[in-house]
């Protein structure tokens, strides 16, 4: 073991972080369900290297990773690989306006087309403070008019497709997309894929609770974000893409092309809904993953009089043993 990872596992000793060894694990049991692979189709640190953190609208070329791994580059996918070269336009998810009940922030759509990284057709819009990507409606069209507002009423109103509202503005029953998780600019959203959309369903206090496709039901700030409507290219599902080949222009390899018997892990399994979750704050970022390779004697966990085999303290010795012929073995240990 080198100084330096002497160093570093010192550091993470100090720091008081869970070390976990991988070594001795049970290995899997043949009916589980496995794991869905990361596709690794591209790196998308490279294009926070490219834009410096900050937003832009305009095309950006994408460091493919053909199913690799971006920080070993080993192979994680086996069919992810190839495909047709295209840019890659950041879409904005969040969409802020004033606070003022009579006041909203503009923008006019100018484009809207369809995009080789998302299901969904985006649009490219533009307003006061500058032009963006965003998600296209089923019915949204070039030279509309699109309003976002953050004011929350006292009774709900009935949203306008397109327009972004906080969820807690919005009456029951209204289909929303782009719905974040949390009231901040860095959270994640849900309804992301082409023709999806998820439903208010109640106001509770503070949160709303909403329904999404998969008809499980969270609860959410009234201040989180959303627009009104449901996803473009909801016809996708009904496309016919072709050959293998065609699949390969996307970046998806063949498969072996080999029976594989059924074991009975896919089959149906009707399971109660679990019960509504609540997302009041943003979960607390784990611990760093820090690799750290140890020797054997470290692996065993032995240290001091407990890695001395215990026939030694009896008399037993492992050393060589050395003939003396007519009288047989010599019992005496050989020493050089």
């Amino acid at each position: 073991m080198s100084q330096r990872s002497v160093g570093l596992l010192a550091s993470v000793m100090a720091r008081g972080l869970q070390i976990s060894s991988t070594r001795g694990l049970r290995a899997k049991k043949r009916k589980e369900k496995p794991q869905s692979l990361p596709q690794h189709k591209w790196d998308m640190r490279d294009l926070q290297r490219q834009t410096g953190g900050e937003y832009t609208y305009k095309p950006l070329r994408l460091r493919r990773l053909g199913g690799r791994d971006p920080d070993t580059g080993h192979k994680v996918n086996q069919h992810i690989g190839g495909g047709v070269k295209f840019d890659y336009f950041l879409t904005d998810y969040h969409r802020r306006g004033p606070t003022e009940s009579d006041k909203t922030y503009d923008e006019r759509v100018l484009e809207v087309r369809r995009d080789a990284n998302r299901t969904s057709h985006i649009a490219f819009v533009a307003g006061m403070h500058g032009k963006r990507w965003i998600l296209a409606t089923e019915n949204m069209k070039a030279g509309d008019i699109i309003k976002t507002t953050c004011h929350l009423p006292e009774n709900p109103v009935i949203g306008v497709e397109g327009n972004s509202y906080p969820v807690g503005s919005l009456a029951p029953g209204t289909l929303i997309n782009s719905v974040e998780r949390y009231p901040t600019m860095d959270s994640e959203v849900f309804i992301r894929q082409a023709g999806h959309a998820a439903t208010v369903v109640k106001h509770q206090g503070d949160f709303t609770v909403i329904r999404l496709p998969h008809k499980h039901e969270f609860s959410l700030h009234k201040e989180c974000m959303a627009t009104v409507g449901r996803l473009s290219h909801g016809d996708i599902t009904e496309k016919i893409f072709g050959s293998a080949q065609m699949h390969r222009r996307f970046g998806y390899k063949m498969s072996s092309g080999l029976w594989h018997k059924k074991d009975g892990y896919c089959g149906r399994k009707i399971k109660p809904l679990p019960p509504v979750r609540v997302l009041d704050a943003p979960s607390a970022p784990g611990p760093p993953l820090i690799q750290i390779t140890l020797s054997k004697d470290q692996l065993s966990g032995l240290h001091g009089h407990a890695k001395v085999h215990n026939l030694l303290p009896s008399g037993y010795s492992h050393g060589e043993y050395r003939d003396t012929g007519d009288f047989g073995m010599d019992l005496t240990p050989y020493k050089k």
